[in-house]
């Protein structure tokens, strides 16, 4: 539970004050946290229920190696149920830290957090700099792109239509099937689609179904979905805020947070470095590129400090 004093930056108070955490490895060795998108959540790596949704970077002999550190993920607010709309990566952050203590880590070695993740990273990293050894930011920048901003404001209006007409559950599909389209590359989708037409106008297409089916699965209630695309647009870190030793890394294709973005905010910060690489899956590259990113964030979090 958070203690019954905490209000949201908006002034709110949260109807269901409390925070879920799962750790995973032996919590006797060091402490990373793991954040992802909006739909990931406290289940990192694999787990007795089912597979975790970092569980290629996330696990024994992996880049976050589990039998070298305790990983720690988290479930961002709000709950469900909860009446509290406006909700801040700042909001998420100071609630983390509360957790983090109840479970006494006092000090973090690594937080590793990739989109909205990464923005929470940051958030903690500039509010909690005394409790953080390492800061490692993936697709993620200190504020919005505003074509980014546009396309889930679109999303959020899908919703809440959706919402108006009694088809809520619709109003999501459609906003994930727009997301869908965000997250990827053009080039993903030339390779694996082609533009056939069906028998008759208003038949979906080939890419079409794909996407109508990956939205129909999407398992997240309107009022969240609402709450966590408006957080990442209220999103702003000052980067003279950050001072603990960061890494950053850069999809040079992904549209949602610009490389040349995350670029100048490597540049801007007390001791950040920098890496980018090419990827056929833009934003989602994080979770995609094992292979690519898991040396680079592996040999961060190891290696010593000076």
């Amino acid at each position: 539970m958070l203690p019954p004093d905490f209000r949201l930056a908006s002034g709110e108070r949260l109807s269901r004050p409390e925070i879920r955490l799962r750790v995973h490895g032996d919590p006797s060795m060091p402490a990373i946290v793991a954040a992802g998108g909006i739909s990931a959540g406290r289940c990192v790596g694999d787990h007795a229920a089912g597979e975790g949704w970092w569980r290629d970077i996330v696990r024994v002999g992996g880049a976050v190696d589990l039998s070298k550190f305790c990983v720690i993920g988290f479930d961002f607010l709000p709950n469900p149920g909860e009446t509290a709309r406006t909700v801040t990566s700042g909001d998420q952050a100071r609630a983390l830290a509360f957790a983090l203590e109840k479970i006494n880590v006092a000090r973090l070695h690594a937080f590793v957090g990739a989109s909205y993740g990464g923005m929470v990273a940051l958030a903690f990293a500039a509010r909690f700099p005394q409790r953080l050894e390492k800061l490692c930011v993936l697709s993620a920048a200190d504020r919005p792109h505003p074509a980014a901003t546009a396309l889930r404001g679109i999303q959020r209006r899908i919703v809440e239509f959706g919402r108006r007409l009694g088809a809520p559950g619709e109003g999501v599909s459609l906003a994930r099937q727009l997301a869908m389209v965000t997250y990827r590359t053009p080039e993903e989708f030339k390779q694996r689609f082609d533009s056939a037409p069906g028998a008759a106008a208003g038949d979906p297409y080939g890419v079409c179904a794909y996407l109508i089916a990956r939205g129909d699965a999407y398992d997240m209630a309107p009022e969240r979905f609402v709450t966590l695309s408006d957080s990442i647009d209220r999103h702003a870190v000052d980067p003279a805020e950050i001072q603990t030793p960061a890494l950053f890394l850069a999809a040079t294709t992904d549209r949602l947070a610009p490389s040349e973005d995350i670029r100048r905010l490597a540049a801007s910060v007390a001791d950040g470095a920098y890496f980018e690489f090419a990827s056929l899956y833009g934003h989602d590259a994080f979770l995609k590129e094992a292979a690519v990113i898991g040396p680079v964030i592996q040999k961060f979090i190891e290696e010593k400090q000076p």
